[in-house]
């Protein structure tokens, strides 16, 4: 107890001098007329009664979620920009802290009027799906500091956080409001070790990867000035096996197909959102370790926000993950020498967000959480161990530029 004080007390005084610093300092770089660069730094700070979330976290405290980000944007002219961000991420053992092309596109607008745009990218596109996933890692754009992973799982963030190749977007004036659509087609990034381990343990020799591309897309409805919001998105992800030495599991395919239905409502002092999730699975040829199976997937989650003020606002989550919707109490993974557990989670959540200034925020959350769905087996490797109740604290905090 009284190393973790000492390492608490630490990281706080840190974080009360990078507060101070922060809230004095303007880093707005504006490179030429036409050329901006803006940024973000997020720290956070996590605190488990059992399991570890990144990091080690059971029973003390984390600091091993960083993430740094710098984008540049340059409007060529009135058809053509061009947008990239360079990323850096640390996230427990699930990711320790490289820096790579986040996106990283050329925009070309190819119509343009009151009541219409349309357009195409090219390059590295964030993906459309959801509500946050395009903005996921600007703290500031999110609702709090774990998403609901009932729909953004951490776990499987590689297939879904962006993708290299092409994509179609279109707005279209209807009635009071506006009708958009954004389309991507491309390659995934192939970084699938934790979807690997989820589907087979730690018996896999072989690498799952894709070689083909991929669909992801969104449409979109929003009125009154976005108090009203209804959007569907879709994707369809197949991941290829290939079997290694003395495997034990053949050379298999995954298919994923989610549906994601989204429905926030937004007031001057009260926002409620909900999203829905529905995907249908198909384990194809991976041998008699891993039958044939086509299992679906149902999450969702509500939340409510109050804003008591510009600067302070309070939230309150329900969030429910089920990996088969048929197997809800994960008694399948029992035959398999895993935790019936690891087949759902329940997560109860409050927070609340101080916004300092324009750049600054911090804000804190505490979770009561039921099943082990969506933690990472990198940092809980024997998933034997993990502990089906469990409480989850957390802190951030975030500056931009």
């Amino acid at each position: 107890m009284n190393k973790n004080y000492k390492q608490i007390l630490l990281h706080s005084k840190l974080l009360c001098c990078t507060i101070l610093f922060f809230s004095q300092a303007s880093f707005a770089i504006e490179l030429a007329e036409n050329i901006e660069l803006h940024g973000f730094l997020t720290q956070g700070a996590f605190y488990t009664s059992d399991n570890n979330y990144n990091g080690k976290s059971d029973d003390k405290v984390s600091f091993d979620q960083t993430e740094i980000g710098v984008n540049v944007f340059w409007q060529v002219n009135e058809k053509i920009d061009f947008s990239a961000q360079a990323l850096y991420r640390r996230a427990g053992e699930v990711e320790d802290g490289d820096v790579r092309l986040d996106y990283g596109m050329i925009s070309i607008n190819l119509f343009n009027d009151q009541n219409n745009d349309l357009g195409t990218r090219l390059g590295r596109i964030k993906n459309p799906f959801g509500l946050y996933n395009e903005t996921r890692d600007v703290a500031f754009t999110t609702p709090s500091i774990l998403l609901p992973q009932s729909i953004y799982h951490e776990r499987s963030r590689s297939l879904f956080v962006s993708s290299d190749g092409i994509q179609l977007y279109s707005k279209h004036q209807l009635g009071d409001g506006w009708l958009s659509f954004k389309g991507n087609y491309g390659k995934i990034h192939n970084d699938n070790d934790e979807i690997q381990k989820l589907m087979f343990g730690s018996i896999a020799q072989g690498k799952l990867d894709s070689d083909d591309a991929f669909f992801i897309g969104k449409i979109k409805y929003n009125f009154q000035s976005d108090k009203y919001i209804f959007a569907l998105s879709y994707a369809d992800i197949k991941l290829d096996y290939d079997s290694g030495a003395y495997d034990l599991i053949s050379a298999g395919s995954a298919r994923f197909k989610p549906y994601v239905l989204s429905a926030p409502y937004n007031g001057e002092y009260f926002s409620l959102t909900s999203e829905l999730y529905y995907s249908k699975n198909e384990f194809k040829n991976f041998g008699p370790f891993l039958p044939d199976s086509s299992p679906v997937t149902t999450n969702a989650y509500i939340q409510g926000t109050y804003r008591l003020s510009h600067k302070w606002q309070t939230i309150l989550r329900y969030d429910v993950n089920y990996l088969d919707k048929d197997d809800r109490s994960g008694s399948n993974f029992e035959k398999y020498g895993m935790p019936a557990h690891i087949g759902f989670t329940k997560d109860w959540m409050i927070g609340l967000r101080w916004d300092v200034n324009p750049k600054l925020m911090i804000r804190g959350e505490y979770h009561n959480i039921n099943g082990t769905s969506w933690l990472s087996s990198a940092d809980n490797p024997d998933r034997n161990q993990t502990k089906q109740y469990w409480d989850l604290f957390a802190l951030q905090i975030s500056y931009r530029f």
